[in-house]
């Protein structure tokens, strides 16, 4: 363990964010100042909901929305659910009847109106210029989503990272747009993913921003380069609402969750919500077995008009053997076939955790109808540990004879963000404008090893000899129990890795949003961003050598511009260009100075939200990546990278009883210049074609009301297992399937997954040249009560 002086910095963050909150309430007494009103139609409330509000009852049906919205409008939108919440400061939007106010913002079924993650600002959607995807809560409940990688899927050009990988090999596995990428919590860096990472029971919504997004956002490693997923959390509003349940399906699998949402004061003052879930079950994958939980208590306190301080707690483990793909050849390539479901290793290895505690303060607080201020901080430690007795290559040393190695891999992270916002808000003659100023600091200390025992094989890894300890996986057998490496217990002690990092992020930034006539919406902004990263490679020390030291140190002004204009009515089209910088990965680095990694995109498009109901974004991008690390056994290569493609995102809700999504990427990910690869070669695990199809029918007929039904297919073409492009997966589709009931109290589902049981492997990122089976036919229902 080690100590940071992140705690003394966050107790400050907390401390000034209670005297924000004792000076808002000192000036609501005194009369402040109100922003004109979101405008609520609610003249067609769905019959479901008018029957509620008739009986006066109150209910969560997508969990942490606010039922219907009131009878009236609210006196301002920003506080539409009992709290100030910035998320919600949309003066002048016209909501469709029937749209339902949630803690991250308004949703009409499937279509989410507004999105923060992208600007920072509550931004309609559509005058955003750049592709960003909005996966609301409804859309994760109608399908019966497990895992926010199948969550993903709804998006294009998004490929998740996998359900059965628990540990980092790979530290950025999930990709948008073909190149790796981050997954944030509610704005935030969160390194490595820890816990968790598929829980869903304090998931608001996931808004999904596809490019380097580089002007609001660093932390950890820098700023993103790829894109990012920004998973948004659940908060507490001024309803008193619960909702307990449990999932049970096929594999074993056992799920109960809650989400309690309680005011604590009678005058709605003070708000708490707590959610969570347990989970345990077997796999379709031999050996494995999983035990995961999530616990997350937020406590807001408000004066209901202006200010709003929230505090967030998180604790989450998960527990699973390090499962470590299979070999491409004997699954996609080679003249015989192993069992795809095999568990490589010892079955009694112990099993490998991924855990995270943490805290997050968040203080918004209004000024006037024109400043408004806002700043988050966060404390975390993390830590994971992955234990393996495994292949590393995809190809056997001979026949179906493969070297092994056990492994451990693990790492202890603390982590401290802070994040303070102003905004102005204002018109000048034709003109709205938006003004952002911002900065943030990130400081992220990293331990960790990677120590193997080869048993033998050291020599042939560097491809000195033939391996002295192989295993025949056609008849695998695996009589080395596991134990963790070390100079004292392995027979061949090797260390790949170990490490003690440190990582300083800082920028400071400005933007502007000025909407013309509103019908020409322009968007620039500059970050002086800085990145500062002291890698210690501590391994020469084992042999009696100092520590090599590698150092990343840049500061660079990275640009974001960017153009909507409405064509007519419903229709827009827009571009932008955007640049990001992140450090440029820690495995076998050299010593001295270390470029960090950079990439530029550009992309235009075409957004449409038509009076049919349908809506959605069609792009074209093209996105330059530099200065990224290929890593070798015994070295790092850098190379340049470039993605080309098009994609489309289309809701389509014609009435109030359907709602059809689909989505469709074309992405070439490829080599630009490599010493490693040739140009062209594509890079592994990024399918070229991939899409998704849903639809979904709520009945409204007497008899029927509240069933529902719903079907849908994802697809997606075979995609390289490795950079030297020698093995490929086969394309391959899946079938899901649904049917549900809900009323006011109870809500029963019952869901299908891979419906037709198809057969396929995907790329697996293990190391190079491995692959997994996808799961097979699945059965999950779920009960839930609510009050």
């Amino acid at each position: 363990m080690y100590r940071s002086n992140s705690a003394p910095l966050l107790a400050a963050a907390i401390c000034c964010a209670s005297a924000v909150l004792n000076h808002a309430t000192a000036q609501s007494a005194q009369g402040a100042e109100t922003l004109p009103p979101v405008v609520v139609d609610t003249t067609a409330k769905p019959a479901k909901k008018a029957a509620k509000s008739a009986n006066k009852k109150k209910s969560v049906s997508q969990a942490s929305q606010a039922a219907a919205p009131a009878p009236l409008p609210p006196p301002n939108g920003a506080t539409a659910l009992g709290t100030y919440n910035p998320a919600l400061d949309l003066p002048g939007l016209d909501l469709p009847p029937g749209t339902t106010i949630t803690t991250a913002g308004p949703v009409f079924g499937y279509q989410a109106l507004s999105a923060f993650s992208s600007t920072k600002t509550a931004t309609p959607i559509e005058q955003i210029p750049q592709s960003i995807q909005v996966i609301p809560r409804s859309v994760i409940e109608d399908q019966g989503n497990r895992s926010v990688t199948e969550t993903l899927r709804n998006v294009s050009n998004v490929q998740g990272r996998n359900d059965l990988n628990i540990g980092n090999t790979e530290l950025l596995q999930l990709k948008l747009r073909g190149f790796p990428a981050e997954q944030w919590l509610d704005g935030l860096n969160v390194t490595y993913n820890s816990g968790d990472r598929n829980s869903f029971a304090n998931v608001e919504r996931i808004e999904v921003l596809k490019g380097p997004s580089a002007i609001l956002y660093g932390g950890g490693e820098g700023a993103p380069v790829g894109g990012a997923v920004n998973v948004i959390s659940k908060l507490p509003t001024n309803q008193k609402f619960g909702e307990f349940g449990f999932t049970f399906g096929s594999h074993s699998y056992l799920q109960p969750y809650f989400d309690i949402n309680q005011p604590i004061s009678a005058d709605g003052t003070v708000l708490f919500r707590v959610t969570g879930e347990y989970t345990t079950a077997d796999s379709f994958i031999d050996v494995l077995e999983q035990e995961r939980y999530s616990i997350n208590p937020t406590l807001t306190f408000t004066n209901q008009t202006d200010t709003t301080v929230t505090i967030q707690g998180r604790k989450s483990r998960y527990e699973q053997q390090a499962y470590q793909g299979l070999p491409a050849v004997g699954t996609v390539a080679g003249d015989f076939r192993i069992d795809p479901y095999l568990y490589i290793g010892s079955p009694n290895i112990p099993k490998s955790y991924s855990e995270v505690e943490g805290v997050t303060v968040t203080a918004d607080h209004r000024f006037d109808p024109v400043w408004s201020f806002n700043i988050k901080g966060r404390w975390s430690r993390t830590g994971f540990d992955q234990n393996s007795q495994a292949t590393f290559v995809g190809a056997p040393y001979m026949g179906s004879e493969w070297e092994i190695v056990a492994s451990e891999v693990k790492q202890e992270q603390e982590e401290f963000t802070i994040n303070p916002n102003l905004q102005a808000r204002f018109a000048a003659g034709p003109t709205r404008n938006t003004v952002l100023f911002g900065a943030d600091y990130s400081r992220v200390t990293d331990r960790g090893h990677h120590y193997s025992d080869t048993y033998g094989n050291l020599y042939y890894i560097f491809g000195l000899a033939p391996p002295l300890t192989t295993v025949d996986l056609l008849n695998p057998s695996f009589p080395i129990p596991y134990v963790d490496p070390s100079p004292l217990t392995a027979s061949e002690f090797a260390a790949f890795g170990d490490i003690d990092n440190l990582y300083v992020t800082k920028g400071a930034y400005g933007q502007i949003q000025t909407s013309l006539y509103d019908r020409v919406h322009l968007l620039a902004g500059l970050r002086a961003a800085s990145i500062d990263v002291d890698y210690v490679n501590l391994m020469p020390q084992l042999t009696g050598s100092p520590a090599v030291v590698t150092t990343t140190r840049k500061t660079k002004v990275l640009p974001r511009v960017g153009a909507v204009i409405d064509v007519v009515d419903g229709v827009s089209v827009y571009a932008s260009y955007s640049q990001g910088m992140r450090w440029a990965g820690f495995l076998a680095p050299p010593s001295g100075t270390l470029a960090p990694e950079e990439s530029e995109q550009r992309e235009a498009g075409v957004k449409f939200s038509l009076a049919s109901n349908l809506s959605g974004t069609v792009a074209v991008f093209d996105i330059d990546r530099t200065n990224v690390p290929v890593v070798g056994i015994a070295n790092t290569v850098f190379a340049k990278q470039q993605a080309r493609g098009a994609e489309a995102d289309i809701i389509w809700q014609p009435s109030k009883s359907w709602q059809i999504l689909a989505s469709y990427g074309f992405v070439e990910a490829e080599f630009a210049d490599s010493l490693v690869y040739p140009e062209g070669n594509k890079l592994l695990a990024v399918p070229q074609h991939s899409g998704r199809l849903w639809v979904n029918y709520a009945f409204e007929e007497q008899m029927l009301r509240g069933w529902s039904v719903g079907a849908g297919i994802y697809a997606a073409s075979g995609a390289y297992v490795d950079n030297a492009n020698v093995w490929k997966t086969e394309p391959y589709f899946t079938v899901d399937a649904k049917i549900g009931y809900e009323n006011e109290q109870f809500a029963a589902t019952f869901n299908v997954k891979n419906l037709t049981d198809e057969f396929y492997f995907e790329p697996y990122p293990w190391f190079e040249g491995q692959v997994a089976p996808g799961a097979d036919r699945q059965f999950y229902g779920t009960l839930a009560y609510k009050y």
